[in-house]
Order: C-alpha cells, then sequence, then structure tokens
C-alpha cells in the first residue's frame, strides 16, 4: 500500500523514510565503545587498586561494572530490536571489555 499524502501517519511507515546506515559507520561505532569501555574500566580500577582496602573496593567496583554492562547489553538489545544499528554497535562493545577484564580480575583475586 502507498502512502497517502493526506495521512502524515503514513508517510512515516512508508520504506522511503527509512535510511540505509553505512556498515563504516557500525564498525567504527563498535570498536569505538569497546575502547570507551576499556579507558573507562582501566580508570576505575586503577583508582581501585590504589586505595587502602583494595579487595573491598575492587569487589564493589566489580559489581558496579557487571550491573553497569548488563544495563548497556540492555539497552543495545533495544536498539537492536528497533535496528538502530549504530548506537546498539556502541552499546554492545562498551559492555565488552568491562564485563572480560572485571571476571578476570575476579577470578585472580578470590580464587
Amino acid at each position: 500500500m502507498l502512502p497517502r499524502p493526506r495521512r502524515p501517519h503514513d508517510q512515516l511507515l512508508s520504506p522511503s523514510a527509512v535510511e540505509p546506515v553505512s556498515v563504516r559507520s557500525v564498525v567504527i561505532a563498535g570498536v569505538g565503545g569497546l575502547l570507551l569501555g576499556h579507558i573507562l574500566w582501566l580508570l576505575g580500577i586503577t583508582a581501585a587498586t590504589d586505595s587502602g582496602s583494595r579487595s573491598t573496593i575492587v569487589l564493589i567496583l566489580s559489581a558496579v561494572f557487571l550491573i553497569a554492562a548488563g544495563y548497556a547489553i540492555y539497552r543495545a538489545w533495544q536498539y537492536y530490536r528497533r535496528q538502530q544499528w549504530t548506537p546498539a554497535a556502541f552499546l554492545g562493545g562498551l559492555a565488552v571489555s568491562p564485563v572480560i577484564f572485571t571476571l578476570v580480575v575476579l577470578g585472580v583475586t578470590y580464587l
């Protein structure tokens, strides 16, 4: 069914209203999220290890990172379902590094 000119909501539903996304922007957003997540994790873990009671603060910071990463993955999934690839790639990449390195630090610290 073609959009009708007197019905503005039909204009929003037309396939021509969807803008194509370049693969390059999605890859750059994913890599940028990965780098930003790694930098934030490094800043947080450096601040935690410089404090007096390391193991308690590292444990609290690890919980904060895992909760934040879970929320970022949840939001990335919402963007993915709406076919908004660039924010989905950014938020998905943002969560990867903190989750991996937090699990490594917890494993080394508590095992």
